[in-house]
């Protein structure tokens, strides 16, 4: 598919999605993707990060899905720069497992969630969704990549000040803190735990509060960087 806006017919309210990516053949597979998807339509993609800001200017899109690693301006540096829109779209970052370091930079830049590329559909789609509500979305296998990767570089310094932060949860804030780390949902984390998904909701604004973390993506990287299993 060339790059360009797309042709949807109207009807029912739908959650406008803008792919970036240098490679014409992740456009097709999410275009395949959000074709059988009601709630979610692609209006446009673009081949280069550069094009970020007229592109979501011109199409007004709820969603960016972009990659990470592109030549020239980079997923990054894009969502680094689309915050100078008025109104900025959530940014859902696509990458490949040994991404780490450029997604925790793309988190610090206001990336709101990454799925890796490999995913399957209901991953992609329900990132899309998550994101559009204002909440921070890792695809399980994304999460635990993220996990993997912390946890690799996790020791000395940064791990113990991982640690001491997380000593000033709550036991009930410490499971939903964890529960972060495989991408579950609040309504996942709800049943495990056997609490209201606004329980989990609220918990999680007050870990946000208490661990100065912006969003769930913090926190499980926070989590990661501990090195503890519970």
């Amino acid at each position: 598919m060339t790059s360009g806006s797309v042709s949807i017919p109207s009807g029912v309210q739908h959650i406008d999605v803008l792919v970036i990516d240098d490679d014409p053949f992740v456009h097709t597979g999410i275009e395949a993707i959000l074709a059988a998807t009601p709630d979610l339509r692609l209006v446009g993609t673009r081949l280069d990060g550069a094009d970020v800001m007229a592109a979501c200017a011109q199409l007004r899109p709820d969603v960016v899905l972009i990659d990470v690693r592109m030549p020239g301006i980079d997923g990054v540096a894009a969502v680094t720069i689309a915050q100078g829109l008025p109104v900025p779209p959530q940014f859902v970052m696509m990458t490949s497992f040994d991404d780490g370091p450029r997604v925790v930079d793309a988190i610090a830049a206001g990336a709101a969630g990454f799925i890796l590329k490999s995913d399957g559909p209901d991953a992609i789609t329900n990132a899309i969704r998550g994101v559009s509500r204002g909440e921070t979305a890792l695809s399980p296998r994304s999460a635990k990549h993220l996990a993997d990767w912390v946890r690799a570089g996790g020791s000395g310094a940064p791990q113990e000040r991982a640690r001491q932060s997380l000593d000033l949860l709550s036991p009930r804030e410490r499971d939903i803190a964890f529960a972060l780390l495989d991408g579950s949902s609040n309504a996942e984390i709800g049943r495990r735990l056997f609490i209201a998904d606004s329980t989990v909701k609220s918990t999680l604004q007050d870990i946000q509060l208490k661990l100065g973390a912006r969003n769930r993506t913090e926190i499980a990287v926070l989590v990661a960087r501990s090195g503890l299993d519970r």
